[in-house]
């Protein structure tokens, strides 16, 4: 397996945006919602001392809101209907922001003072099918009795 490692420079404002902009194979979510949702999860982490559920209160609070749209330049009916989209839309099969606002686990990806490394490893299919695969099948608890049996006789 060939093996490329690509460095990219950031800062802690765009860190979170390019991170999700390298996971929206998977999210598909607009340049927009990307710019929300990252600010949401930087705002998770820098009040990550506040219970899970008291900290989504707090991050889409009325004054939390309003400095958010401010920073990203955003109307409020703009915002909410972005928030709203972000509800709708889900990540590994369960909801990127739940009914309580708390954004889902996967995604609250917390950099260190190095940065953050994603690894991701794009397998041949053409090697990974030739391996045979064998399925067992679970005995039936009881069998049901057949009413009428049928012989097929098979031609040599």
């Amino acid at each position: 397996m060939i093996k490329k490692i690509i460095s990219l420079p950031t800062n802690d404002s765009k860190i979170y945006r390019q991170i999700l902009a390298f996971l929206n194979f998977m999210l598909e979510l607009t340049p927009q919602e990307r710019e929300v949702l990252a600010e949401l999860v930087r705002l998770n982490h820098e009040y990550e001392a506040l219970p899970a559920e008291k900290r989504a209160k707090f991050i889409l609070s009325t004054d939390m809101r309003k400095e958010t749209r401010e920073l990203l330049d955003i109307e409020e009916k703009q915002f909410n209907g972005v928030v709203a989209r972000l509800k709708k839309k889900t990540f590994l099969g369960k909801p990127i922001m739940n009914s309580q606002n708390i954004i889902h686990n996967e995604l609250l990806f917390k950099p260190d003072k190095e940065g953050y490394r994603i690894e991701i490893n794009l397998v041949n299919k053409k090697n990974a099918s030739n391996k045979k695969v064998v399925s067992i099948k679970p005995k039936a608890e009881k069998e049901e009795p057949v009413e009428e049996a049928v012989k097929i006789k098979i031609p040599s």
